[in-house]
Parts: structure tokens; C-alpha cells; sequence
């Protein structure tokens, strides 16, 4: 009987030291882990708890994955239509630019001492001036809001012109 309890209490003592591995010890790729390791990990539930830890982070990094990617997504969205309006602003500019030029060409090339006319030149060239300055979608209404107002005025003056 005393070999007996020996081995029972020997038996006793590895069983409560494998039953001692936390699941941070579980780890299914270990290249030697011990039987007594293999058989607390698989009683006491480590291996199941390893496994349940690896799918709570996968599937945390999915979610993370989707949200980078909506704001990824969100931000080149706002790119292109920032680029769009970038686009736009600079197509209206150069009609702009290209207006007061011509309106500009067309009051120079009637040839007249008419010191309203040579105003309004100074004018225009003025404001062919300021257009290079424009940078921004309120420079660009203010500048298309003056062009047209010295259309008005150029118009004006060839038509009192011609009544003369």
C-alpha cells in the first residue's frame, strides 16, 4: 500500500500541476509541449479560451478593417469632389480671363481720344490685373461681377457713340 499512495500521491501532484497552465501556456503550435501541459490545456478549457481570444481579435480587426476602409473610402470621396471644385473654379476663371480680354480688345480697337473710353481701358487692364491675383471662388465671383459691370459700361459707351 505505501508504493500505492506513493504513486497516488505522485499522480496527484503532476495532475494539480497541469491543472496550474494558464491559457497564455496553451499554445496550439508549441514544438514540445509536455503531456501534462496537453492534458490541463484540454481539460481546464485553456485551448478552447486561446481559440476564443485569436477569433474575438480577428474578428475586432475585421471591424477595424471595415471602418479604415469607410473613412478611407469617405476621404478620397471628399478628394475628388474637392478636385471637382478645384476644376470648376479654374474653368470659370479662365472664361472669366477670357471675357474681360476680349471685351478689353474690343474697346481698344476702336480708336478714340474719348477720355471715358481710355477710363474704362485703364479699367479693364486693372482688373485683367487683379485676375491673376484670384485664388479663391469669392475672387473669382467678384472678378465675374466686375467683368460683367464693365460690359454694362463698355456697352453703354458705344452706344452713346453711336448715337453721337
Amino acid at each position: 500500500m505505501d508504493a500505492f499512495m506513493k504513486f497516488y500521491a505522485l499522480l496527484t501532484t503532476l495532475l494539480l500541476a497541469g491543472c496550474a497552465t494558464s491559457p497564455q501556456d496553451c499554445n496550439l503550435h508549441a514544438e514540445d509541449p509536455s503531456f501534462i501541459t496537453k492534458l490541463s490545456c484540454a481539460t481546464s478549457g485553456g485551448y478552447r479560451q486561446k481559440v476564443d481570444n485569436q477569433e474575438r481579435q480577428i474578428l475586432q480587426s475585421q471591424r477595424d478593417n471595415r471602418i479604415a476602409q469607410q473613412n478611407l473610402a469617405d476621404t478620397q470621396a471628399r478628394e475628388q469632389a474637392s478636385s471637382q471644385k478645384l476644376a470648376d473654379e479654374k474653368s470659370r476663371l479662365a472664361a472669366a480671363r477670357s471675357d474681360l480680354t476680349q471685351t478689353l480688345k474690343k474697346l481698344k480697337s476702336v480708336k478714340s481720344t474719348n477720355l471715358q473710353r481710355q477710363q474704362e481701358i485703364r479699367q479693364l487692364e486693372a482688373l485683367q490685373r487683379q485676375s491673376q491675383q484670384a485664388d479663391s471662388s469669392s475672387d473669382v465671383a467678384s472678378l465675374e461681377a466686375k467683368i460683367a459691370a464693365a460690359k454694362k459700361r463698355v456697352a453703354a459707351l458705344e452706344n452713346a457713340n453711336m448715337s453721337q
